[in-house]
């Protein structure tokens, strides 16, 4: 074969390959333009579509599309009302721990999803294991809440004036909270949010004038405590209902 032919060859191989990686580059610039115009308008549901259109075209965004898929689906698709299958968030979860052994963030949404499907024990020994991994009282809250969840409520108390007990250790500690159906995440004074369970446990005593004082107790602390400011508003709501009866 000639010299002359060999050097078109090779002319036409780079140009094909040219073709294909610019074809490649348009269309991840194309699935980059669509995911990031849904996410600034806060369109959920296309958000989520276009990315999972983009991680089956191109893995190198695997690193990140997991995690973002798996808490879309965890936190945004609610239905009010309607139970939901925790399968889709689960394996997008599974899918990034698998890159990432050590993802506490997907780790705490597969923990919070097993919680979801009753599987209490082992959301438990996962929130413990990050506990200790990190000391971040978000873990030690979850903890708590499971064993009053369980009915365990002499070791939630136990778990709480541990906390509560020791207010150096706690200065400055927040503890991450979310109202999934009113779509709200907060970073919560680990004090008012202890003082939260500190207050469903007095509920569940039938201690109701002790848990209405540390409920505004906890607005104390945080005036825009979501999830305390809605249990003083059903407490108020059942107190004035009583009243009528």
């Amino acid at each position: 074969m000639s010299k002359i032919k060999i050097a078109g060859l090779m002319t036409l191989v780079l140009v094909v390959a040219s073709c294909k990686q610019g074809a490649n580059q348009s269309k991840e610039s194309k699935f980059k333009k669509g995911y990031e115009l849904a996410h600034s308008a806060l369109d959920r549901e296309s958000t989520i579509s276009i990315l999972t259109q983009w991680l089956a075209n191109d893995s190198t965004i695997s690193n990140w599309a997991y995690d973002t898929l798996a808490y879309y689906h965890y936190f945004f698709k609610v239905n009010p009302g309607a139970v939901r299958n925790p399968t889709t968030p689960m394996f997008y979860a599974d899918k990034g721990i698998e890159i990432n052994k050590n993802n506490l963030f997907l780790k705490d949404i597969k923990a919070k999803l097993l919680l979801e499907k009753g599987k209490d024990t082992l959301a438990f020994s996962m929130f413990e294991e990050m506990w200790k991994q990190t000391n971040d009282y978000t873990y030690y809250w979850d903890m708590t809440y499971i064993q009053i969840a369980r009915g365990n409520i002499a070791n939630a108390e136990e778990m709480i004036k541990g906390v509560l007990g020791s207010p150096d250790k706690i200065e400055g500690k927040k503890v991450k909270m979310e109202a999934i159906t009113a779509q709200i995440t907060e970073n919560i004074a680990a004090k008012a949010a202890f003082t939260y369970l500190d207050a469903l446990v007095k509920n569940i005593k039938r201690d109701v004038l002790g848990s209405f004082e540390l409920l505004k107790k906890c607005i104390e602390i945080e005036p825009n405590f979501y999830a305390a400011k809605r249990d003083i508003m059903e407490l108020q709501r059942m107190n004035s209902g009583g009243r009528k009866q």
